[in-house]
């Protein structure tokens, strides 16, 4: 028997967490209380739709100074990871996201289509002294590694503060399971483009998991198709679906979700083989798939 607590609704999604130790009502509601006050205070002061949020401030003043761990770890680790994907991960899109329609008010309307995309440098367009985060160009969005973070802050909590072994995190899709004692969990692989269709199983044993594609939230303008998937290299998505098994990280299964769709397919084969994490693309166009048989 496991224990699913009740759905939390944040950062967009819905949240559910399964439980396979053995846990009384009473501790299920306190762990439920617990992590929907964690994450309904991360949402509040990392979530780009929050004007109020550290995000919000720094992209409406352009500077801002703050000790705040969370914030600090994910500016510099997505600097890092700027560097190693050619700066293929860049979450300094807010920017360029909200022009084409996908802002605060959720508008969908798309504004200054007359002008070019202007891609912001990460290294150079976000300067950090000590405590203080100048920006010069863009806007901060750090929805490509918040919730594969978040995700990995929510196991550490689980096994720490509730003393929890045995469970499975779904962010909306992203996750992270350690065991059903012992025995790993499995989860269905849903089809990117074909609703209520499932491509194959897979299990989790103390690994992160994440799938991507331009599909879940895509919009049209007339003739025009946005997406919230933004390309720099403006050379067009390479596959419409992609899933990322982790034996690292949430966090590195949210990011590299998103690389696999837009990066050229021998530079993602190499990143994959450096980080030693399992991949699989669908191109539904050509009625193909890479690696699904071994995901």
């Amino acid at each position: 028997m496991s224990t699913v607590l009740p759905a939390i609704k944040a950062l967009g999604t819905v949240w559910w967490i399964e439980i396979f130790d053995d846990i009384s009502e009473e501790k299920a509601e306190a762990v439920y209380d617990g992590l929907g006050f964690f994450i309904t205070t991360f949402e509040n002061k990392l979530s780009r739709f929050k004007p109020d949020s550290l995000v919000g401030q720094l992209n409406q003043n352009h500077t801002l100074t703050t000790t705040d761990p969370d914030f600090n770890f994910l500016i510099h680790e997505s600097q890092r990871l700027f560097l190693e994907t050619n700066g293929l991960f860049n979450i300094l899109l807010g920017k360029i996201l909200e022009n084409i329609g996908y802002d605060q008010n959720y508008s969908f309307i798309p504004k200054n289509q007359n002008q070019p995309p202007d891609f912001p440098n990460l290294t150079t367009d976000l300067k950090i002294t000590g405590d203080t985060f100048k920006l010069t160009k863009g806007h901060l969005d750090l929805g490509g590694i918040g919730k594969g973070y978040l995700i990995d802050l929510i196991a550490q909590k689980l096994q720490t503060e509730y003393d929890l072994k045995f469970f499975l995190i779904n962010g909306g899709g992203d996750m992270y399971a350690t065991s059903d004692h012992g025995q790993p969990i499995a989860i269905y692989l849903e089809h990117p483009i074909k609703t209520d269709t499932f491509l194959k199983t897979t299990t989790l044993k103390n690994q992160g998991f994440a799938a991507s594609s331009p599909h879940k939230r895509r919009w049209k303008i007339k003739d025009q198709t946005f997406s919230h998937i933004i390309n720099p290299e403006k050379t067009g998505l390479i596959a419409d679906g992609s899933f990322i098994k982790s034996d690292t990280s949430a966090l590195e299964a949210d990011v590299f979700a998103t690389i696999a769709l837009i990066a050229p397919l021998p530079d993602f084969k190499l990143l994959a083989q450096n980080r030693h994490f399992r991949w699989a693309l669908l191109f539904s166009n050509a009625q193909k798939a890479l690696n699904l048989h071994n995901f």
